[in-house]
């Protein structure tokens, strides 16, 4: 670049140099606080409540990303990914010599194997045979072993197996909980920081909800989580039995002689009743019509003679 011979020139391009200099960190300031000027930068309630909503968005996705992760889970909680859940149940109706015995044995069994009796109904017949029905829960391991014992109990008459999957609930639980309790975990930080007093109490409320959620799902894992440990096994016994048969009694002629007349009024009632019904309809239909015939008879009998 040739520099200029005359020192004016140079004078005036050295200053406007200098101009833009100024100029250029001027507006560089202002960029870096549009707005505020010289005034104090401090918070205002519109960016706090701004902040609040960024932190609570942030909360959700970091719990959603977390419920999906399966090394944020437990031992117990990854098992439920690679290990089906399912509730098994079972209902049979077995013929047997005596319920009672078969009762007990059941029973019996039931405590063997670690379980429960859950319900059992008893009654009698009019053939005077006994019925049971009695509801057992086992350990699942020992599900098909109760089964086959319980089928030697006698002649098995009707049987039926239900399985019911339930593993995608159990995932959706855990991502649920996982969930549930890492906003609760945000929503308590948040309750801690200072703020006014309807922010606070909105967030209570928030917190309240969320573990009422909590509480729920923790329940329905619970249950279900019962129903695939413990199988449920319904089991009907009847009792092979012959039908009574009543004595004969003294031949009773008054007896015979009531249900005679009884059959007689009956018969008498009926045939009043048909002809009731056939004169009712005849004046209805057929007496207009054999009129009907007699006046066309007559009238060509008429005709005849002339």
């Amino acid at each position: 670049m040739a520099i200029p011979s005359r020192p004016w020139l140079l004078r005036i391009m050295l200053g406007a140099m200098l101009f833009a200099l100024v100029l250029c960190s001027s507006c560089g300031k202002r960029a870096a606080a549009p707005g505020l000027g010289y005034e104090s930068t401090l918070p205002t309630p519109e960016m706090a409540e701004e902040a609040i909503e960024y932190e609570a968005a942030s909360a959700r996705k970091e719990s959603v990303d977390a419920a999906k992760s399966p090394l944020s889970m437990s031992a117990a909680e990854a098992a439920t990914f690679t290990t089906p859940q399912i509730i098994y149940k079972a209902s049979l109706t077995v013929e047997t010599k005596s319920t009672s015995a078969a009762r007990q044995k059941v029973e019996a069994l039931t405590k063997e194997v670690g379980g429960y009796v859950s319900d059992t109904n008893s009654w009698v017949g009019e053939a005077g045979q006994e019925y049971v029905t009695i509801t057992i829960r086992v350990p699942v391991k020992r599900f098909e072993e109760v089964l086959g014992r319980i089928r030697q109990l006698g002649q098995v008459k009707k049987e039926s197996i239900e399985a019911q999957d339930v593993t995608e609930e159990f995932l959706d639980l855990a991502a649920r909980l996982k969930t549930l309790r890492l906003a609760e975990e945000r929503l308590e930080k948040m309750l801690q920081r200072s703020g006014k007093l309807a922010d606070l109490l909105e967030i209570e409320r928030e917190l309240a909800s969320r573990r009422g959620e909590i509480e729920q799902a923790e329940g329905r894992r619970r249950y279900l989580k019962n129903r695939v440990s413990y199988s449920t096994i319904t089991v009907s016994l009847q009792e092979i039995g012959t039908a009574v048969v009543a004595p004969a009694g003294p031949y009773d002629v008054m007896y015979h002689l009531r249900s005679a007349l009884r059959l007689l009024v009956s018969s008498l009632r009926g045939i009043l009743t048909a002809l009731i019904y056939i004169i009712i309809d005849g004046c209805i239909v057929w007496l207009p019509l054999l009129i009907l015939i007699w006046l066309v008879v007559r009238r060509q009998r008429a005709r005849q003679r002339e």
